[in-house]
């Protein structure tokens, strides 16, 4: 065989195996697979770059190919939230939870959407019902004692803050955040007690920001603790002095 057939017989070859089923593409790419489970994998994958409206497109497929889903409307909520299409994602959390009352993740994702809208009753009535089925997260509990710290109601904030320290006596950012709810509460020695462990703790575990806020919480409260609350709006609301 010449020199000139046989490359015309190797291109041949090459144009047929890019025609055969499966060569040259992903014959189990998003667009051909039927299940659901892969793809929401797809469709993660595309979140991960980006890709929001490709991930929700993939989603829908799973919804049409499958039965409804928690998973899927999880996974639709998380991309909707961080492509910012917050009310797409509220409704993506609630249909979640309709297939699923208890999805703790769901939940959990409803509250914080919630939260960034600062919708802090919202948020802190999604983060309650989570806490009964998982009341023991400290995570969840340091949640729902923020949101009631936004939602200035002080005491209910003091009494998660609590939780969390009888779960974790060590859990710095709790004790730092005590600070400010004693001295909100004008509980002045209880807050000198957290700034106290606070460094304490800071000195430990060698956190030299959580010493440096503690200490900068000490000289606000020194000053604060004689002053009246007629001296104190004088000098922290404008005009000032």
């Amino acid at each position: 065989m010449s020199d000139y057939s046989l490359r015309i017989l190797c291109r041949t070859a090459i144009v047929l195996l890019l025609f055969l089923p499966g060569c040259g593409e992903d014959s189990r790419s998003s667009s051909q697979t039927e299940n659901p489970q892969e793809l929401i994998l797809s469709a993660t994958e595309k979140q991960r770059i980006g890709a929001y409206d490709e991930a929700i497109g993939i989603l829908r497929r799973a919804l049409e190919v499958g039965p409804e889903s928690a998973d899927i409307y999880y996974r639709m909520g998380l991309v909707y939230r961080e492509a910012d299409q917050k009310n797409e994602a509220i409704e993506s959390f609630k249909n979640a939870l309709k297939v699923e009352p208890e999805n703790l993740p769901a939940r959990v994702g409803l509250g914080e959407v919630y939260s960034y809208i600062t919708r802090n009753d919202l948020a802190v009535a999604e983060f309650l019902k989570a806490e009964s089925l998982k009341p023991d997260d400290t995570e969840l509990l340091f949640k729902i004692a923020l949101e009631y710290w936004y939602d200035q109601n002080i005491k209910k904030a003091a009494e998660y803050y609590q939780k969390i320290l009888s779960i974790n006596p060590n859990h710095m950012q709790t004790h730092l955040n005590l600070i400010g709810v004693h001295e909100k509460l004008k509980e002045w020695e209880k807050a000198l007690d957290e700034i106290e462990i606070s460094k304490r703790l800071g000195r430990e575990t060698n956190n030299d920001q959580a010493i440096a806020i503690a200490e900068g919480k000490l000289a606000f409260i020194k000053g604060r603790i004689d002053m009246t609350d007629k001296e104190y709006k004088r000098k922290t609301l404008p005009p000032f002095d």
